[in-house]
């Protein structure tokens, strides 16, 4: 079966299904919907082997990367449930190509300063959920670019807060804050494939919350991904009977008609990912190399990549669902001589010694003589000043 969604988004979301694949046993949340467009920018202005990996990552063409990464952008800003937005910063002096700037919204770009402005940036694309951009700006720093995602959406029916004691389950026994709510049958629930559960809570705009349960997380989320390419069946016809991974279907007494019940503990995630942890996933392998420069598309000077990560928050309570991602990376200058081991010869005087003044073409000792005592202060003679301009006087200390 062909897929149902355009190129990009499948691409993207075939990022999330190779990120969640890396999990590990805690909580944790992660946007590849927030990477994705970022790396399209960076592999549309990326060289090299950098460009190769940057497009195998993105798993479209890279020449055709930085419209589709804009373009995913410009489409999720459109809903109301979502906003997003991309930055840009360099450092005072850096030539940033025209062309390059004059391809990104207007007022993208920045001058690389003060870190708290870019912590500001954070802040404010996300109305308060990410405090601080994700990447440090070190001296090293010289550009930087980021994209932020927030979405937010409230129920169209409403959870009621519980007391929630599961009583099978790995949580069995637990205690604590629970949401729960009840409605007629609305095709919400279905089993994809065969093993795996699948609760759709929908937002009051465009913007829904799968709720994916299997044989583990990952699974779960491969299949819910691939259901919503089409790839794998959905089953919404779910006869009395019918079991799954916390699922029943079956005939009770009750007073009202038939309905869905759904139980489920709330959850606050805050998540930060170090990308290049995992370079080879998000093609930035090469582009770290900084023996030389990798985006000749940003600019004319070399630059190569510092940091990149990513920081997510996701909350899912009893009135609706709010998440936001800054992902981001910062570059230096490429073509830095790498450190090796050498062998470094010093002479430090601390005894007496003597001296000649030789004339080099005729080897002649113009003079000699010996220091036996160092100078205890130093008066420099008046007249012309011989240090090279712009040095400075040495000073004891």
């Amino acid at each position: 079966m062909g897929s149902l969604l355009m190129p990009h988004v499948r691409s993207a979301n075939e990022l999330t299904t190779r990120w969640c694949t890396t999990f590990g046993g805690a909580n944790t949340a992660v946007s590849a919907a927030g990477v994705w467009p970022l790396l399209a920018v960076l592999a549309g202005a990326a060289d090299g082997a950098a460009r190769t990996e940057l497009s195998a990552a993105l798993g479209i063409s890279a020449d055709e990367a930085h419209t589709a990464g804009l373009a995913m952008l410009k489409t999720l800003d459109a809903s109301r449930e979502v906003s997003t937005a991309i930055g840009a910063w360099a450092k005072a002096g850096l030539p940033v190509r025209p062309e390059w700037i004059e391809s990104l919204p207007a007022g993208t770009i920045g001058e690389l300063g003060d870190p708290a402005a870019l912590d500001a940036w954070a802040r404010e694309q996300t109305d308060g959920s990410i405090e601080k951009f994700p990447v440090p700006i070190s001296t090293m720093t010289i550009f930087a670019l980021a994209t932020a995602l927030l979405a937010r959406t409230k129920w169209v029916e409403p959870f009621d807060e519980i007391l929630w004691t599961p009583e099978t389950g790995p949580w069995q026994g637990q205690r604590g804050i629970g949401l729960s709510r009840s409605n007629y049958p609305d095709g919400s629930v279905s089993v994809l494939g065969s093993d795996v559960t699948r609760v759709i809570v929908a937002g009051r705009g465009d913007l829904d919350v799968h709720l994916l349960i299997g044989a583990d997380p990952n699974h779960a989320i491969a299949a819910g991904i691939a259901a919503i390419d089409g790839s794998l069946p959905v089953t919404t016809d779910l006869p009395v009977g019918t079991t799954g991974p916390c699922l029943a279907v079956e005939r009770r007494e009750t007073y009202g008609g038939d309905s869905v019940v759904v139980t489920l503990p709330p959850f606050d995630i805050s998540a930060h990912h170090d990308l290049l942890d995992r370079a080879d996933l998000f093609g930035l392998s090469a582009a770290r190399d900084s023996s030389r420069g990798h985006f000749p598309g940003i600019s004319s000077f070399p630059l190569a990549v510092e940091a990149a990560a990513q920081s997510v928050v996701a909350r899912f309570d009893s009135a609706g669902f709010e998440a936001a991602a800054v992902a981001a990376v910062a570059m230096f200058p490429g073509g830095i001589p790498q450190p090796n081991t050498a062998t470094i010869t010093s002479v430090r005087i601390d005894r007496p010694f003597g001296f000649l003044a030789v004339d080099r073409p005729t080897g002649l000792a113009l003079v000699a003589g010996q220091v036996t005592t160092p100078p205890l202060t130093w008066d420099r003679p008046s007249g012309d000043d011989l240090r090279p301009p712009g040095s400075t006087l040495w000073r004891d200390g």
